[in-house]
């Protein structure tokens, strides 16, 4: 303490405000340790002053941190809450201008989870331990090696009477403590005696309780422990029937809870006498706020009835008014969708109608096709059947010229098809890309419902020929016995 002070005073001189809130609120945490609260909340609200008055963030959030502790102290959980937070926040802050490292946020993540492990809200210490190790582990690829929090988890794993994983978990670290931390002891040896005495261990539980009380004693640490310690430590001596020594404990543990906590401290009666005239005095303001707050509230009460009414019934007509806005742009929307369907499904029913007669049209030009066909096919038997002075040059040109006529008119016929169903050969050969030429041509054909006569004359091949075909085209179509050649192809469009 000697040393945080001559600190203090020389970088006062420097006039360096930094370094002297750093060495009051450091101070202030000894204070706490050993049990001078008073001392320790002097310390921490002059530093608040200082950093006040500094644009150094971490600093007021350091104070804030500091405070929050001392007021566990005093059970005054929901104000120690609210420190921590604002120290959170301040922070975030701090990340969000300067940008650091989010291992910061640990103390307070820390601090909350020993404080709801004091009450006993088990769920929410471990939600900000866990805040703790995701926090460690993002920012570093190390493993998350704090003792103090994974001796949190032990304490909290006792709370829950699991005694046997809570002492799985914190004897390894009783090495590192005891070499590393030894005021951290008073906690750390308490809890072990604690959970040593649960199991019915009395040697080790009663080895723990005097290394816990040993440690506090000589490191003036954790003075507000040091109570419950010895109100324990007198029960486990009581079960084993040390009277005498129980009663010490005892008597022990009253002189410690009184001197930190009494009324009769030294050490805090000038704190509480300060909250009294602070109380007395807010008592008497809030008294005299009170009534001129009567009088006004008085005063201003039928002018907000009136407002009230006002802004109901504001509220009201604007409710009114969205509603019928609402189902008059819904029966608009409604009746321009309708006609909209309507008028679409006439479109379709034309765009029916038009392909209707141009099927029909294309039916008749290549039954007219067919029929000329059969003309031909005539004057082809009866031109090779004329046997007396045939000229076979003549004969066999007027056969070819035959021939070359019906692939034209073939020709003729598709080309009128795809211009009426034109996404008829897209369609069939996406569903069906294997089929060769002469299988889209029935298909055509059968479209158009031609029989299987006419499909003969049209192509130029006998009626077998085209079954022959039909065949081979339900094959590669996969088409069952029970599926209907005729409907599949009315189906493509």
């Amino acid at each position: 303490m000697l040393l945080f002070k001559l600190s203090q005073n020389k970088f006062l001189k420097k006039q360096d405000t930094l370094m002297v809130i750093d060495c009051l609120t450091e101070l202030s945490d000894l204070y706490a340790h050993n049990g001078n609260f008073s001392s320790s909340y002097d310390g921490y609200w002059e530093a608040l002053l200082l950093a006040e008055h500094t644009s150094d963030i971490l600093s007021k959030s350091k104070v804030y941190q500091g405070l929050g502790w001392l007021y566990i102290l005093y059970q005054r959980d929901e104000q120690a809450i609210l420190y921590f937070n604002h120290s959170l926040d301040l922070k975030r802050k701090h990340i969000k201008e300067l940008g650091d490292n989010r291992e910061i946020f640990i103390p307070e993540y820390y601090a909350l989870a020993s404080l709801y492990r004091k009450r006993g809200q088990y769920e929410m210490a471990k939600t900000y331990l866990d805040s703790c190790t995701y926090v460690k582990t993002i920012i570093s690829e190390e493993p998350f090696g704090s003792a103090f929090i994974t001796a949190e988890r032990g304490y909290i794993l006792y709370y829950e009477g699991k005694s046997n994983e809570a002492l799985r978990m914190l004897l390894p670290l009783n090495d590192h403590l005891s070499t590393q931390f030894h005021s951290y002891l008073v906690m750390y040896h308490y809890f072990l005696a604690m959970i040593y005495q649960n199991l019915n261990e009395y040697q080790l539980s009663d080895l723990y309780f005097n290394s816990a009380i040993k440690a506090g004693q000589l490191h003036k640490s954790h003075a507000d422990l040091l109570p419950d310690v010895y109100e324990h430590y007198s029960e486990l001596l009581m079960s084993q029937g040390k009277a005498q020594k129980a009663y010490e404990m005892l008597k022990k543990a009253k002189e410690q809870t009184e001197m930190q906590f009494g009324s009769r401290s030294k050490n805090n009666k000038f704190l509480l006498e300060i909250k009294d005239e602070f109380r007395i005095s807010k008592e008497k303001q809030a008294a005299i706020l009170k009534e001129q707050k009567i009088r006004d509230l008085e005063q201003e009460e039928k002018i907000w009835v009136l407002r009230s009414y006002i802004l109901y019934g504001t509220i009201g007509f604007l409710i009114t008014l969205i509603f019928l806005t609402y189902r008059f742009f819904r029966s608009k929307y409604k009746a321009k969708k309708h006609l909209l369907d309507e008028k679409r499904q006439l479109e379709r029913q034309k765009m029916r109608e038009v392909l209707e007669v141009k099927n029909k049209e294309l039916t008749a030009s290549a039954l007219q096709v067919i029929q000329r066909e059969e003309t031909l096919g005539d004057l082809k038997r009866q031109l090779n059947e004329q046997k007396e002075n045939p000229d076979k040059s003549k004969l066999s040109k007027l056969a070819k010229s035959i021939n070359t006529t019906t692939s034209n008119d073939w020709k003729e016929f598709e080309a009128r098809f795809i211009s009426v169903n034109k996404r008829f050969y897209k369609e069939l050969h996406n569903r069906y890309p294997d089929l060769s030429q002469s299988d889209k041509k029935i298909c055509a054909l059968v479209k158009l419902n031609f029989s299987s006569k006419d499909m003969a004359k049209l192509l130029g091949i006998s009626v077998e020929s085209v079954h022959t075909t039909r065949y081979r085209l339900r094959k590669k179509m996969n088409l069952e016995r029970s599926e209907n050649l005729e409907d599949i192809i009315a189906s493509i469009e």
